[in-house]
This record gives C-alpha cells, structure tokens and sequence, in this order.
C-alpha cells in the first residue's frame, strides 16, 4: 500500500488515466457476498508495484502520453513516433 499527495490535478482523474493505462491487466474476478450476489471488482490490477510507481511519476510529469504498458511482458514501453 502505497499513499501520495498531488497537487493541482484531480484525483478522479488520476484514478481514470491510471485504470486506462493498465486496463490489459485489470483482474477479472467473481466475488459473491453472503447472499450470493456476484460482485465484479474493476479496482484490482496484476501490476508490479515498481510499475506503478514509475506510471505514477510519469503522469505527474506529463509524460504518461508517450507511454503503454505490456500486460504480456509486464513493461512500460515507450511510444515511437
């Protein structure tokens, strides 16, 4: 678990760029709760911590846009124009 304070950029977005950048990796799983409802999670992603931290240093940096991430390799890879 990891905390992080930003400045002048809106947390719902932050949250939007990071779940689009590794949506490849999202985990698809089935929760059912105590009345055997089915719940589907979309907040729990199969990424290396180190990944996540250096996705978050380049969104705070602006450089997120030149950037994918593999799901395959598990490797941020840049862009080539």
């Amino acid at each position: 678990m990891a905390e992080y304070q930003t400045y002048n950029l809106n947390p719902q977005k932050m949250e939007w760029l990071l779940h689009t950048f590794f949506a490849e990796s999202c985990l698809n799983l089935d929760v059912f709760d105590s009345k055997s409802k089915r719940h589907m999670p979309r907040e729990w992603f199969i990424v290396p911590f180190p990944l996540i931290e250096t996705t978050i240093g380049l969104l705070l940096n602006e450089q997120i846009r030149d950037y994918r991430y593999n799901a395959v390799n598990q490797r941020i890879v840049g862009l080539k124009w």
